[in-house]
């Protein structure tokens, strides 16, 4: 099971636990504040919070971690007038959820636990019936004395609660980036209209009533589903949801079931009937999700060369074509220059010292040309050690200054191999078009480059040659 980097510093052994307990202890004394009276909480977040803390840092969840945990409990319930045996043993069925779920999904890959996989979102709703099934058990068998409903109800109750809250809560916790990747994502565009549509379908869920009415945000929800991230989805669902508990709770819906033998209330059929109904939004973000990521790769595959870090050459042909397009369009054209750059015998490189040096020399090469260029220009590797850079707003007669800047950069590289060191050079030719000339063809812009590259590999490597000019640059 992999570990995730603690939000402590590890030279402090005893502020986790500390902060634990603390959290505990508020969460829980919130909780007890927010109840009615004589009564289990409508909304319990304790236990489903807890759980995600000790899944996402797993560092705390030990013997000393869940002990302090059911401490913090049992404290907040005595400060607020409890007796000692409910304090003792209730808040035993409560530990009892974070220890079953926690069993249940620490043993998972990574990537189900943190719900970016089908399997994983069906697993944490398993885990959490599981943590209901074995906290509303032995609430009937311990805890009895302290409730006035039959054995069956108690248990209903106890397992909706449980179910229907960590449902909702847990997949916020397990799917919460980290607070870089927050931060990024929120300087990007959202789309508003799956948004204010399930506002809507909250709304007039609540406006139309009944049974059915819980049913009507799900298209919403399928849509932020397919358009937002898997915890954004999450919150969604997170508030959606506890909007219509609550709703259904004051009887804002006239939501209602017939009383069974069986103790089933309207609350406790609206929990389960809303927790299962958010496991198809959360299953669609996560595939989509998922394709969204795929796609991302398979086009940085198709833009980026996985070996050097430069573009392509097909991708260089769209943006370079789109470029002179857009220039050819305007009125005052600016200039550019392209250049055609090859390493000085490549070849014997591989021969002599192996096809992994050789690699080691693309790498460093790419990697040196990159940081001599400025946003906007253009790295591609076009195949094999051949490649070519787009320099827009620069006339050939200055760009010649850039690419013998460039040439002394890669002549002063030195790769250590073994007892010695591997120089390496580089040949270049250039054309171009000054701001006053029309649009060039890139085709013929390689051809004219790729001639002139020619005649600096003809006349002795490592130097610089411009196409137009005939003319050298040492």
């Amino acid at each position: 099971m992999s570990v995730e980097p603690m939000v402590y510093s590890a030279k402090s052994r005893v502020l986790p636990y500390v902060a634990l307990f603390g959290l505990t202890f508020a969460l829980t004394l919130g909780g007890i504040l927010a109840r009615p009276i004589e009564s289990l909480s409508l909304f319990w977040p304790v236990n489903a919070v807890l759980t995600g803390v000790l899944l996402r840092y797993p560092r705390q969840a030990t013997l000393l971690g869940f002990t302090l945990v059911w401490l913090g409990m049992v404290a907040a319930d005595l400060a607020c007038g409890s007796a000692w045996p409910p304090a003792l043993w209730l808040n035993l069925c409560n530990l009892s959820v974070i220890v079953t779920v926690w069993l249940l999904l620490s043993r998972l890959p990574r990537l189900h636990r943190r719900m970016r996989s089908p399997r994983g979102v069906l697993s944490v709703f398993g885990a959490c019936a599981a943590g209901a099934t074995v906290a509303a058990s032995l609430a009937c068998a311990m805890a009895t004395p302290w409730f006035e409903q039959s054995v069956r109800a108690t248990w209903l109750a106890w397992f909706s609660e449980q179910f229907s809250t960590a449902v909702l809560l847990l997949p916020v916790l397990l799917t919460a980036p980290s607070t870089r990747a927050l931060v990024r994502s929120s300087a990007q565009a959202v789309a508003m209209a799956p948004l204010l549509v399930l506002l809507a379908s909250l709304a007039f869920s609540i406006a139309f009533g009944g049974p059915g009415a819980i049913a009507f945000p799900i298209a919403a929800l399928l849509w932020c589903a397919w358009t937002y991230s898997p915890f954004l989805v999450s919150l969604l669902t997170l508030i959606a949801g506890s909007t219509l508990i609550v709703a259904v709770a004051q009887n804002l819906m006239h939501f209602s079931v017939p009383q069974s033998e069986l103790g089933v209330t309207t609350l406790m059929s609206a929990r389960l009937g809303i927790a299962m109904l958010i496991l198809g939004p959360l299953v669609v973000a996560c595939v989509s999700q998922t394709n969204r990521s795929l796609l991302a790769r398979l086009a940085h595959q198709a833009t980026i060369d996985h070996l050097t870090g430069a573009l392509t050459r097909s991708a260089f042909s769209r943006r370079a074509n789109a470029l002179l397009d857009s220039r050819q369009k305007h009125a005052q054209a600016l200039p550019l220059t392209l250049m055609m750059l090859d390493i000085d015998h490549f070849k014997s490189i591989n021969d002599r010292h192996g096809h992994g040096v050789g690699d080691q020399v693309l790498r460093l090469f790419a990697r040196t040309l990159q940081d001599q260029l400025h946003g906007g220009e253009l790295l591609a590797r076009m195949g094999g050690e051949e490649f070519v850079v787009l320099l827009p707003g620069l006339a050939p007669e200055r760009a010649s200054f850039t690419a013998e800047r460039l040439r002394r950069a890669v002549q002063d590289l030195h790769l250590a191999q073994g007892d010695g060191r591997l120089q390496i050079t580089v040949s270049i030719g250039l054309d171009g078009c000054a701001g006053h000339e029309p649009a060039p063809n890139l085709d013929d812009l390689l051809a004219r480059a790729d001639q002139a590259l020619y005649r600096a590999k003809a006349y002795g490597r490592n130097r610089v040659e411009v196409a137009k000019a005939q003319r050298q640059v040492i």
